[in-house]
């Protein structure tokens, strides 16, 4: 039995080897030259990726235009990203290259490999890679293309405007700015604007070329109603730039020709331009004569922007300053005419006042606390400039007048007539004070004998004192039932105060007078 099982043993293994184990060698044996085959593409694109990638980013590292070109299009916090994690955008570049030639590897080797399901996606994926990577390649040489044509345009504009010297003359109205460390001042201003308005324009093709149509209509209308408005602007900017020239001439003209016939001068005497700082009367006539030539070219240019929305307000705004032109002219004339005229009376009053000794006449009438301390100004000149200012409001009533503004000038009118009444209210009230101090003084002097001089004198001043206040009251307008009150409720408490302590003070002398008389009896 044993040896009959022995070959059955090697019957049955023999029959194994042949039906299994002799197919699948068969089969590996086959394949393997394939698998070797796959493998050996896989590496040559894998050498050629990792060649490739290492030679674009040695290209890239050689030149500074990728990272120019990064910045222009405002990717400078990416990059600012990237360096922080140890990586550049000429990596990026150079890894990306390198996958997009791996996947093709792949492909090649799936596909030696009869791997359908595997090799068809990646098949597919690449094929629509391999279909945009034209369409990318156009895309960035239009955009390459722009780009270098705004560079070249920005130096240019830039450098020459910079030649000219450009940044002095526009730095009073457009302030340099500080740039990571670098400083731009109106010049590269004007040269990044252009910049970026050529890269404006490349948009739509390189949008074109990435098939993105559906975007590149609203880009265009927008652009085409821009530069439909452009020639707009250019003619409003024209007209505001001839309009300043212009004015510019009339103000130089107007200016040399006041300070050549002595109109400084002249104005100095009146204290106009005098000081250190303050503007010569030609200078203020200049700019005054520069703002009424440049309004109407700015009406001009407002209109030309043909924008109803805006320039119809502004428009409207400028016009109305245009029409009070004359009016302001005017009311110049009237304030100009008025100053010099109260300037000229106030020194005429002070002199006069000073000539007839005003300065010294309050303390001749009693008045003491009127004089002025030492060093202050003089009562002959506080009441020149008194005359001046009321000079220089009556003026400014009629060129309000003039300036058709009648409720501020009904108002100023009535405060002018109401200084009379505050003239007379206030000599009354120092009239009374000096009256009340003479006869004060005069009937103490008289009485003095009697033990009751003092009293009798300051009895006599206050009432004068009162006396006087109420009619200055009454005559600065105050009302006369509250004056009356007031007046009244003084002297009858004092007149009862009077009682009252002649009352009390007299008790003994009055019992001692009845007890005389009681005993008489």
């Amino acid at each position: 039995m044993l040896p009959t099982s022995v070959d059955d043993v090697r019957q049955g293994t023999a029959r194994a080897w042949n039906d299994y184990l002799v197919p699948v060698y068969e089969r590996i044996v086959g394949a393997l030259p394939t698998v070797l085959s796959a493998i050996g593409i896989l590496i040559l694109f894998w050498i050629v990726a990792v060649v490739v990638g290492w030679t674009v980013t040695r290209l890239l590292s050689m030149t500074e235009l990728d990272n120019r070109l990064a910045r222009d299009l405002g990717m400078q916090e990416r990059l600012r990203r990237w360096e922080e994690k140890g990586t550049s955008l000429e990596k990026v570049a150079g890894t990306a290259v390198k996958w997009v030639i791996l996947l093709f590897g792949f492909v090649a080797f799936f596909e030696k490999l009869d791997l359908v399901l595997v090799a068809g996606p990646l098949g597919e994926i690449l094929a629509q890679l391999t279909a945009f990577i034209p369409n990318l390649l156009k895309a960035l040489a239009y955009l390459a293309l722009y780009w270098v044509v705004g560079t070249l345009l920005k130096l240019g504009i830039t450098r020459g405007l910079q030649a000219v010297d450009f940044d002095e003359r526009a730095g009073r109205w457009v302030k340099s700015r500080e740039v990571k460390g670098e400083k731009i001042g109106p010049s590269a201003m004007v040269g990044r604007l252009v910049f970026y308005v050529v890269l404006l324009f490349g948009l739509p093709p390189f949008l074109e070329a990435l098939g993105q149509e559906a975007a590149v209509a609203p880009l265009r209308d927008m652009m085409s109603e821009f530069f439909g408005f452009l020639p707009n602007v250019v003619a409003a900017l024209i007209l505001v730039f001839v309009g300043r020239v212009v004015a510019t001439i009339v103000r130089e003209i107007v200016t040399n020709f006041l300070a050549a016939t002595g109109a400084d001068g002249f104005a100095q005497r009146f204290g106009i331009g005098s000081s250190e700082g303050s503007r010569k009367l030609s200078e203020i006539v200049g700019a005054v004569a520069f703002f009424f030539t440049i309004i109407p070219i700015l009406v001009a240019a407002v209109d030309a922007l043909e924008i109803e929305a805006i320039s119809e307000p502004v428009k409207g705004t400028l016009e109305q300053v245009l029409a009070a032109v004359p009016l302001i002219v005017v009311a110049m004339l009237v304030m100009g005419v008025g100053y010099f005229v109260a300037r000229t009376v106030r020194g005429l009053v002070e002199n006069f006042l000073k000539g007839v000794g005003f300065d010294s006449l309050p303390g001749r009438i009693g008045l003491g606390f009127m004089v002025p301390k030492e060093g202050a100004a003089s009562l002959s000149a506080i009441a020149g400039n008194v005359v001046m200012v009321i000079i220089l409001l009556l003026t400014a009533q009629q060129a309000l007048s003039s300036l058709q503004l009648d409720r501020l000038a009904e108002l100023l009118g009535g405060l002018l007539a109401y200084l009379p009444n505050l003239f007379v209210g206030v000599v009354i009230i120092l009239a009374a004070i000096s009256l009340g101090n003479y006869v004060g003084g005069l009937l103490s002097s008289l009485v003095s004998g009697t033990g009751h001089g003092k009293l009798a004198g300051t009895v006599a001043r206050y009432a004068i004192y009162f006396l006087g206040f109420s009619m200055g009251l009454s005559q600065l307008g105050v009302a006369d039932e509250v004056v009356r009150i007031a007046v009244g409720a003084v002297l009858g408490g004092t007149a009862l105060a009077l009682g009252i302590a002649f009352g009390l003070g007299g008790r003994d002398r009055a019992k001692q007078v009845i007890d005389d008389l009681g005993s008489s009896r």
